[in-house]
């Protein structure tokens, strides 16, 4: 059995993952805390005023199974041109004109309060607490109520410490309208070749 050394293990038994040059890992990535309405789960937050994401099921009366653990995450888009998002500080910063990929679960539920309709997702990178300095990725429509998993490659242009999740509208939608978007089970991020 190949030996680790005494600060990976010590991570291991705190639960925190170690950080290799060519992973960074994201903290509680499958979203698990307690359900409730207008909360982040344990180790994310939200910068943008009025983002109340909510860790579902049970919040709002929505019933929708996690892919993976007790709870996932649901973010909303409003008709008044607001949105939803999560956001936490990486342990290790995303290099500038480095490739990276990633992927997450996603779905779509036509029942929450009202916020029905089908949305995107979009991850931001930003160098200082709550940055969205650049867009790294969009989904496509999430528009199926069941999980799937959507891969992403981008390349920062500059040193980025800080990751963003947010719900967003369809591509090119003239209106602002309710939807929402559930998250669960991220991977960590990881080097990869420039394609």
């Amino acid at each position: 059995m190949k030996s680790i050394g005494f600060l990976t293990f010590i991570l291991f038994l705190l639960g925190k993952p170690p950080v290799s040059g060519d992973t960074i890992p994201i903290r509680n990535p499958s979203f698990e805390d307690e359900p409730g309405a207008s909360k982040s789960p344990k180790g994310w937050q939200s910068f943008s005023p009025g983002s109340t994401p909510d860790v579902l099921p049970g919040a709002w009366g929505v019933q929708f199974a996690p892919q993976d653990g007790r709870t996932c995450v649901g973010l909303v888009t409003r008709e008044d041109g607001t949105s939803e998002d999560i956001a936490q500080g990486l342990p290790e910063p995303l290099k500038a004109d480095s490739c990276y990929s990633f992927s997450i679960y996603l779905a779509h539920t036509g029942k929450y309060v009202g916020y029905n309709h089908p949305v995107r997702l979009r991850i931001f990178g930003g160098s200082k607490r709550g940055g969205k300095e650049m867009l790294l990725a969009s989904s496509p429509l999430i528009d199926h109520d069941e999980w799937k998993n959507y891969k992403f490659q981008f390349i920062p242009e500059h040193e980025m410490r800080y990751i963003t999740f947010e719900a967003w509208y369809g591509p090119g939608t003239m209106f602002k309208y309710k939807g929402n978007i559930m998250l669960d089970n991220c991977s960590a991020i990881e080097k990869c070749d420039r394609a």
